[in-house]
């Protein structure tokens, strides 16, 4: 038998048939790719707003503690990465009239919105408003005590 007989066995692939598989194979990965990459970018904006939702329990818990009209402005740092500054807008003014039921010149009440900016990684991340009242007790000497 010769070298050349007109029967060939196949024993592997062609290159035509490895280059058909490889674009087949490409072909069917580009939707798969596609998929991901939209899968992490939603994922991510997934991660960022409950971290914003958390923050933002924080900042509601936090506003609690702060009394606007003795602490109108001030900074406080909570992680390493996040920093709260905030500033304080009237928006009705301290009362100058005693309210009912405590002496003349007592408390003094006003409505007020506090501005906190969440600063993250050195950036302003958002600014959180919340109104609150803001009061000050101020002592009346009564006759007879030393002012």
């Amino acid at each position: 038998m010769s070298r050349f007989s007109s029967h060939t066995s196949s024993r592997g692939f062609t290159l035509l048939e490895a280059i058909v598989a490889l674009v087949i194979i490409g072909v069917a990965l580009i939707p798969v790719m596609s998929f991901l990459t939209n899968a992490s970018r939603q994922l991510a904006i997934a991660a960022d707003t409950t971290q914003r939702a958390l923050t933002e329990q924080t900042l509601l818990a936090f506003a609690e503690t702060i009394n606007p009209l003795e602490k109108p402005t001030g900074d406080v740092e909570f992680t390493s990465k996040i920093r709260i500054r905030w500033v304080t807008d009237i928006i009705v003014p301290p009362s100058t009239q005693p309210m009912p039921g405590a002496r003349a010149g007592d408390t003094k009440v006003g409505l007020y919105q506090i501005n906190m900016s969440v600063i993250r990684d050195e950036k302003e991340w958002f600014v959180y408003p919340v109104r609150k009242m803001g009061f000050i007790f101020e002592s009346i000497p009564t006759v007879g005590q030393p002012q």
